[in-house]
């Protein structure tokens, strides 16, 4: 999965659009509510997002997995989205960042977890997520 991340990251670094670019919408139904504490173990684990993201949602403490992956995300144009900073944000509401963490987000290196995360472990990072914006000091 790290080298997944890694190559992820490098090309959206380079300037190559990630193949996540969706031709048309997806319908979703209404999410049911997902568990932040599970949420927090997927963001900080497996579901990689606290490499771009920060630990917890904190865009300054990033795990050092290897030079090349912080060179990768340093060359990233846009820079990752400060998750604690809801104004920040270009996705308003929940299906849209459910939208965005499955298929990717076109025009950033936010890329697909489609084939790393399922349906109900989005939806606990999406709770997870919502306890970082109402952290926000």
């Amino acid at each position: 999965m790290r080298t997944v991340l890694m190559a992820a990251l490098l090309l959206g670094a380079a300037g190559i659009a990630p193949a996540s670019a969706r031709a048309e919408e997806p319908v979703v139904p209404p999410l049911p509510a997902g568990d932040a504490a599970r949420g927090k173990a997927i963001f900080n684990g497996r579901g990689g997002c606290a490499y771009c993201h920060g630990t917890d949602g904190y865009i300054g403490r990033r795990p050092h997995e290897s030079d090349a992956l912080t060179q990768g995300i340093a060359k990233l144009n846009p820079q990752p989205a400060d998750l604690r900073n809801a104004a920040a944000l270009k996705a308003q509401d929940e299906t849209q960042r459910f939208l965005s963490i499955k298929f990717g987000h076109p025009g950033t290196g936010m890329f697909a977890k489609k084939h790393i995360l399922m349906d109900h472990e989005i939806t606990d990072l999406l709770a997870y997520l919502a306890v970082l914006r109402s952290e926000r000091q």
